[in-house]
């Protein structure tokens, strides 16, 4: 695969377990669900006031290969590469067969 030798950092990817409270709040922790090679390019970072506090929030693209297992990712879950968590906020399809996703991911930030 072209490029596959770009794909140097070992990114987890955790999902959030689903726990009724009792009150009909969804809680958990998140799990992990599998690891890959993938690709980290972060973007700059952005600083933004909110209620009076400095928020400082850093993006960036991961890049993997398309599987069963990254087709299934959602949102709602999480990714870890390089000592970090972030929250997924958009992936799409890459290539001109569509054999790698890009994933859109925030620091900084909570969930």
């Amino acid at each position: 695969m072209k490029g596959a030798g770009r794909l140097r950092h070992r990114v987890t990817f955790n999902r959030q377990t689903q726990v009724d409270d009792g009150y009909g709040n969804v809680t958990g922790e998140f799990e992990p669900l599998f690891t890959v090679w993938g690709n980290v390019r972060e973007t700059t970072g952005k600083e933004r006031v909110a209620a009076g506090a400095v928020e400082n929030n850093r993006t960036a693209t991961i890049r993997v290969r398309k599987s069963s297992q990254t087709s299934g990712l959602t949102e709602a879950d999480q990714a870890v590469a390089r000592g970090e968590t972030w929250n997924i906020r958009g992936i799409a399809n890459v290539g001109i067969d569509d054999a790698m996703l890009d994933i859109l991911v925030e620091s900084g930030v909570s969930q």
